[in-house]
């Protein structure tokens, strides 16, 4: 499984456009309201300043 954080950024949509087609569909997007960039994507909403959260 791939991770990104801050995943509502331009850099990170692109980047998960091409993890899924060149390298895996398990990918990750963490953000405070994240929103899928491929179908398989999975969300996971976290307020990356909390400590806790990022963990």
């Amino acid at each position: 499984m791939q991770t990104i954080l801050g995943a509502n950024g331009q850099i990170a949509e692109e980047l998960a456009r091409e993890l899924k087609r060149n390298y895996t569909t398990d990918i990750r997007l963490v953000s405070r309201n994240p929103k899928k960039v491929n179908d398989t994507d999975t969300l996971f909403a976290a307020n990356l300043l909390d400590r806790e959260k990022a963990d």
